[in-house]
């Protein structure tokens, strides 16, 4: 009698369901897992309950997830976090086989071995010559002093780190990110340290800066604009909280520029039309400037904004590390600043490119709103 009350106590059958439930979810997910990798919708809801980093044996790896330009930001994020802490860094594995799918099939031994020790970046270009690894046992770092501070570094980022010890970065431990680990705040202090890091890397690549040299991106009445279609491109398999900007971010450039003869706009083979057309409505705009279509291979459209002297960004990771990474070459970066949105309203999850956005003269806000728009 007294078994048969445990046995159907409502109590009892309703935590075997939820255990039940939950182990089947589990194997759905895992099962899943190589379709639901390249829902971008997936990405952004499983990155909220991941840090960007993992610590395995006393190695710090970046937690990689969705693709290039966010990337670069979890490596960035874990390798500065390895440096604080003054251990050892590795790039990581391959990342969801994005930029690696020959490399993700190799079989058990030895060649499974050179493959997970590969640099991820091997393949994505013109980052693959970023550091696989890096040892800071032992270092004892400390930030130099502002004349040791490249020229272009900001006064107040310089401000901000003379004399503190990097290991002892309290303030950057003490905050745990979700995977993708998109705030400016992690990276200003150490900004010169980063671009130290990924421009070598990019720089290599003489024969597509000698193509963007050539096509005048250094001019001071030429813009390059970078376009991004996410939504009409990758339909659902797009990121929901990615959009396309308003007619009236690229009118407002021009505006704000005022001296616009030539417009360079760089995007994806996918994207031809979409893009043709905002290259017909910036010509009713403004008649008198030419516009340049560019659309070639990922080295080449990188090179192009990063040696521009007058850049204007989308909402794009990818056209972001371009401005940040080619500091160097810029007079102007027009960045896409979402207005503010109240916390409630589920627009809010638009604005997330506003934390990126540096301390920084360079970088000149163009306001605009997603109220009204589909995506």
């Amino acid at each position: 009698m007294i078994s048969s009350m445990i046995l159907f106590n409502p109590i009892t059958l309703v935590l075997s369901a939820a255990v039940a439930l939950y182990f089947i979810a589990r194997w759905l997910l895992i099962q899943s897992e190589p379709f639901l990798k390249h829902l971008q919708i997936y990405q952004v809801v499983r990155a909220q309950f991941l840090r960007p980093y993992a610590i395995v044996e006393g190695v710090v790896w970046p937690r990689y997830t969705n693709q290039l330009g966010n990337n670069l930001f979890q490596y960035a994020y874990a390798r500065l976090r390895a440096r604080y802490l003054g251990v050892r860094f590795r790039a990581g594995k391959l990342n969801q086989d994005v930029f690696h799918t020959d490399v993700a099939k190799l079989a058990n031994g030895k060649e499974k071995a050179i493959g997970e020790n590969a640099n991820p970046f091997a393949k994505a270009a013109p980052f693959e010559f970023i550091d696989a690894e890096c040892d800071y046992t032992g270092k004892n770092y400390f930030t130099p002093v502002r004349s040791a501070l490249p020229e272009e570094m900001n006064a107040r980022a310089a401000t901000s780190v003379i004399g503190e010890e990097i290991k002892a970065d309290g303030k950057f431990l003490s905050i745990e990110p979700n995977a993708f680990a998109q705030d400016f705040i992690f990276y200003e202090r150490e900004q010169w340290l980063i671009r130290k890091w990924m421009c070598p890397s990019v720089d290599s690549h003489e024969k597509e800066a000698l193509q963007a040299d050539l096509m005048g991106v250094e001019r001071d009445d030429t813009i390059v604009f970078h376009l991004r279609f996410a939504g009409k491109v990758e339909g659902i398999f797009a990121d929901p909280t990615y959009h396309e900007l308003p007619m009236k971010f690229y009118t407002d450039v021009l505006k704000q520029h005022g001296r616009c003869a030539r417009a360079i706009l760089v995007h994806d083979p996918k994207s031809r039309q979409a893009a043709a057309d905002v290259a017909e409505r910036l010509k009713r705009f403004s008649p008198s400037v030419k516009i340049i279509q560019q659309c070639a291979s990922r080295v080449e459209d990188f090179m192009v904004m990063y040696r521009a002297k007058h850049l204007a960004l989308s909402v794009s990771t990818f056209a972001w590390w371009a401005g940040f990474l080619g500091h160097k070459f810029k007079s102007t970066i027009y960045y896409p600043t979402h207005v503010e949105v109240a916390w409630y309203n589920p627009r809010r999850l638009k604005t997330w490119y506003n934390k990126l956005l540096p301390r920084d003269n360079k970088y000149v806000s163009v306001y605009y709103t997603t109220a009204g728009q589909s995506s």
